[in-house]
């Protein structure tokens, strides 16, 4: 048996454009949204759950830094000004994940320097 290898260098496409990115700054969300849980009384002191699909939290979020240079900064606007028109697929040693209707949410901050890094953050539709 072969020993597990962990996802530690994803390609990203960008609207079908590759990404160069930060180590080890690449995360995501299945965008499968969030669950409550609550109890309701069934009589005689027996109980009950009743759980509860929150579908406003069904979006999946792209998280992903890059380093400012002045082509990423260019495709940054690009991004921007897609709205939520952009697509996003990570891949890497058996996995693919792919975004639709992407839009760039972050004011992001362009910190120029040579040990400086933009942090990015979409959402979408849920991956698949």
């Amino acid at each position: 048996m072969v020993a597990p290898i962990a996802l530690a260098n994803p390609t990203v496409l960008i609207n079908n454009l590759a990404v160069a990115v930060v180590p080890n700054s690449v995360s995501y969300t299945e965008g499968k949204g969030e669950q409550t849980m609550r109890v309701q009384s069934a009589g005689g002191g027996s109980v009950q759950t009743v759980l509860s699909n929150n579908v406003e939290t069904n979006l999946s979020t792209v998280k992903l830094s890059v380093f400012p240079t002045s082509d990423i900064i260019d495709q940054m606007l690009v991004w921007k000004n897609n709205l939520n028109q952009n697509v996003i697929s990570i891949t890497g040693a058996g996995l693919t994940r792919s975004f639709t209707n992407a839009a760039l949410i972050t004011d992001y901050e362009v910190a120029l320097g040579s040990d400086t890094q933009i942090d990015l953050e979409f959402k979408s539709d849920a991956a698949v």
